[in-house]
């Protein structure tokens, strides 16, 4: 932010602070502090005020439910029944949907056939007519029925893993579910109590960003409200594909406003000086001079600055509050120079 204006801003107040002290010259009397210039550079100002200076990463991501699970058969199958609609509210363990009973009643004939059978051998090698090894091939048999009985009982019906809400119905009522061609699941549920951010970062600014490091969230869908978050976790090692290293944002959400699939700009807060005195960033000709109104004519102060904020930064030492900074208009500004403050 400190550009060649600034510079040149610079060079010009240390010159006129130069001649002024070799000239040895004392103003008439007709002319002193108090005159009012004939002309002056139009100039405005900011007042010096407390506040807060916060320097921030900016960042775009996509909003998700904190946690958000496709849900869908582990066997392929008939979607036979859907009980539930987009956006609305469920609770753990409810009923969402329900699937072909065909595959589990086929195991469960499987499973009875290869319980007889094994109850039956079971007796035979009891009574020393068989192996162990042909009983161990059918109580093998038997456990392998008796998995897939439970497997194929478990995908008769899919239920909610937690509360939250229907963020989509992927499938329609009557289609074909293929556990090994299917992208997604049947249904899609998510806990938007509170939502998720994740941001690939640089190795620039990695290093600046800690769990616990506060955030500001703008979401396109409310340009008038600030989101309040937390960095929650930052990874160790870059994506090797990207070269960037995932930083997770958790935000609450109460109200449940934020959604998933919302775009969002997240500033993460590295830096900050609360209840300070502090200036616009524009009244900062470099990082020690500032020009302060003083009447009709500018003074050039040399300031200690504290954290240079995004927009504001922090004054240690060399201004008051209350006094009026200038922000627009330094270039060619000399300490001493006639201005015109505009309103």
């Amino acid at each position: 932010m400190r550009g060649i204006t600034k510079i040149v801003a610079v060079a010009l107040a240390a010159g006129a602070l130069i001649l002024g002290g070799c000239s040895g010259k004392k103003s008439s009397g007709t002319e002193n502090e108090n005159t009012v210039p004939l002309a002056g550079m139009r100039v405005r100002v900011a007042e010096a005020k407390i506040g807060t200076a916060t320097k921030t990463l900016r960042y775009s991501g996509m909003i998700k439910g904190y946690r958000e699970v496709d849900l869908s058969p582990t066997m392929s199958s008939w979607v036979e029944k859907i009980l539930v609609k987009e956006g609305q509210k469920v609770r753990k363990g409810q009923l969402l949907a329900k699937l072909s009973p065909e595959q589990y009643k086929q195991a469960k004939a499987q499973f009875e056939a290869a319980k007889e059978n094994y109850r039956r051998m079971k007796k035979l090698y009891e009574q020393g007519s068989i192996s162990k090894q042909q009983f161990d091939q059918v109580e093998a048999g038997y456990k392998a029925a008796k998995a897939m009985y439970e497997l194929a009982a478990k995908n008769t019906e899919l239920r909610a893993p937690f509360d939250g809400v229907v963020a989509a119905v992927n499938m329609e009522e009557g289609a074909m579910f293929n556990a090994m061609m299917s992208r997604g699941g049947v249904l899609t549920v998510s806990d938007l109590s509170k939502v998720k951010i994740e941001i690939g970062v640089s190795d620039k600014d990695v290093i600046k960003i800690k769990p616990g490091q506060k955030v500001f969230v703008h979401c396109d869908a409310f340009p008038d409200t600030v989101f309040v978050g937390k960095v929650e976790s930052v990874d160790n090692v870059a994506d090797p594909l990207s070269g960037t290293y995932r930083v997770k944002i958790v935000v609450p959400n109460p109200d449940e406003k934020l959604r998933s699939g919302m775009f969002a700009t997240v500033f993460i807060v590295i830096d900050e000086a609360d209840s300070a005195l502090v200036i616009p960033d524009d009244a900062v000709v470099d990082d020690t001079l500032v020009f302060v109104a003083e009447g009709n004519k500018a003074r050039a102060r040399k300031v200690k600055l504290g954290v240079q904020g995004d927009s504001l930064v922090q004054v240690i030492d060399g201004i008051k509050p209350g006094e009026k900074v200038i922000v627009e208009g330094t270039l060619g500004l000399y300490d001493g120079a006639p201005i015109i403050v505009k309103k």
